[in-house]
Parts: structure tokens; sequence; C-alpha cells
């Protein structure tokens, strides 16, 4: 997958491109049903797939205060857009002089003259350009004006609910990983790097890793059944993240016990699949009680990650 970038002043030369435009934080089932349509367009007609995201998020520039946690990193979402078979993607940088583009301004010279799109896929409420005032109406009559196709997709829903960005991350921060996996096509993860910790888990039987986390959604405080990923291999796991109250309050870690591993990935990249919420965090009132509950919650995990398929992943943090 080619990652495209500064086209303002290298304009790129793309086959017959079929375009998708957004943030894609996530790359949910919504996402994936966008990305199908256009991977499938550009085989029919001869063209590539490509995807047109913006980094930082806009609202990191435009409302600090309202933007979003991110649930994918960068780099997680460029290897999964290239998991699922986009041809190209270009990373265009979002700061206010790009804010300021109006939205038949961005049509005409970013999408035709600059990547000459030839059809876009598009969801129903998609909204670009200054003041996000562009709509796919909008877009569909310029796109017949300049020589392009727009299909649009209707929301995807799953039972009541429409899936979008803004519900899983809820869902993960409410400890919900099971019910958010439903809504991303797959366990939530986070990318992070193994570091030394207090070393209480190997003194009290259950050596676990110690993550320190680039993604910026995690999960609610608690225990959960979880899998591991580093160097290409992938363990099942039982997992704390939280303050560990036992030993006093803070700082919060995310730590994790590896079920029939006997190595060390200290410094190295990983990437950490939550499966299921097993119970809240607690403060015990002794270490012997703790240990005892440590016991009952690598049994509980073993039990909920029976049977489970291990994730699919291109490749670690």
């Amino acid at each position: 997958m080619e990652i495209l970038r500064h086209i303002e002043s290298r304009p790129p030369s793309i086959p017959r491109p079929i375009l998708l435009m957004g943030n894609f934080d996530g790359i949910h089932l919504g996402h994936q049903a966008l990305l199908h349509r256009a991977i499938d367009d550009a085989k029919e007609m001869g063209g590539r797939s490509v995807v047109l995201t913006f980094e930082p998020h806009p609202l990191k520039v435009l409302a600090p205060q309202r933007a979003p946690r991110l649930i994918l990193t960068h780099k997680d979402k460029m290897t999964l857009l290239q998991s699922f078979g986009v041809d190209a993607v270009i990373v265009q940088t979002f700061d206010a002089a790009f804010a300021g583009v109006e939205a038949d301004e961005f049509v005409r010279e970013y999408l035709v003259r600059r990547i000459g799109v030839r059809k876009m896929w598009v969801g129903k409420d998609l909204r670009f350009g200054k003041g996000r005032k562009g709509r796919v109406e909008d877009l569909a009559r310029w796109g017949k004006d300049m020589g392009f196709e727009v299909g649009v997709i209707e929301p995807i829903q799953l039972g009541s609910h429409r899936v979008s960005s803004s519900r899983i991350r809820t869902l993960i921060e409410q400890g919900e990983v099971r019910e958010a996996g439903n809504y991303l096509g797959r366990y939530h993860f986070i990318s992070g790097r193994v570091v030394s910790g207090h070393g209480r888990g190997r003194h009290l039987g259950y050596p676990t890793a110690n993550i320190v986390a680039r993604t910026e959604v995690l999960p609610l405080d608690g225990i959960y059944a979880s899998i591991m990923q580093a160097g290409g291999r992938q363990w099942r796991s039982v997992t704390s993240v939280g303050l560990n109250p036992t030993f006093g309050a803070g700082p919060r870690t995310i730590e994790s016990y590896i079920f029939d591993f006997d190595g060390d990935l200290y410094d190295q990249a990983v990437k950490l699949f939550f499966v299921e919420r097993i119970r809240e965090e607690k403060k015990f009132s002794s270490v012997e009680l703790l240990v005892e509950q440590i016991k009952l919650d690598v049994v509980s995990a073993r039990e909920i990650l029976r049977g489970v398929e291990l994730p699919k992943s291109a490749s670690d943090g």
C-alpha cells in the first residue's frame, strides 16, 4: 500500500482513483462497508482504491477541548487499511489553513485537480469543507458537473444502535469490550511497549508484562480476558487495567499475565487485544486474598478464551 503526503506541492499520479474520505478512526463495520465498495469498484474499473484521511484529527485543531480520544494510533490505522486491500492512502495535514478551504474549492482543487477522482463512496452523513458546510447532496451535484460519480451507503445498524466511532469509544471506556468488538468486527486492541514494573507480579507467582500504551482509548479499570501479540506470536492472557489499590492507589497501569509463556518481552512493541471484562478492580485486605482472586481470574480468562480464534493482525506495535 502506498502512503502519500503533501499533495499540494506534489499531486499524486493515481490511475482512475476510487476515493473514500474521512477520519476512519476504528475502521469499524461502517468504514469496512465503504472500503469493500471502493476496493471492488477499483478492480472492476481498472483503477485504484484510495483513502483520503486527515492528520491530526480535525477537532484537535478546531476544538481541542472536544477532540475525541482515538481508537487507533495512526500507524495501526495504516496497517489495518493495508490489511483490507487498500491501494493507497493520502494523509492530508489538517491545519488552520486547510480548515478554511470552502467545500466547493476543496472538491475542485483537491479531489478533481490533484487526485483526479473518478468515483467516491461516502456515508450519508458526510460533512466537509469550511464550517463543515459541504454535504453529500452538494458532492453529488458537483460530481456531475466535474466528471466523477458519487455512491452513498446508509449507516450500518446493530440492533437499535448505529455503528459509529463515538459509540465504540463509549463502550470501550465503559468496559464493554465484547460489545465494542461487535461494532469493530474485531477485538479492540492497544499498541504499546513493555516496560519494567514494580515486579510485584513475579513475587506473587504471576509475572506480568507492563505496557505503556500509545493507543488513546483504554478500557475501564478492571480485569480482562485478553490476547497478547509480540514478535509475530500470540498468547492468551489475563490483564489488569487500573490503580492496583491493594498496594496503594496509582499510578494507572496495564499489566498482562501471559499463559504458558516463559520469556521476556521487555522493551518489545506489543499489541494487546481485549476479549471480555471479567470483573471490576478491587482493593483486597491482604496480599493472600489478592493471590486467591488472581487464581480465579486466570481460571475465568482461560474459560472465556477457550476456543477463541486468535486475531489476525499484520504486524505488532
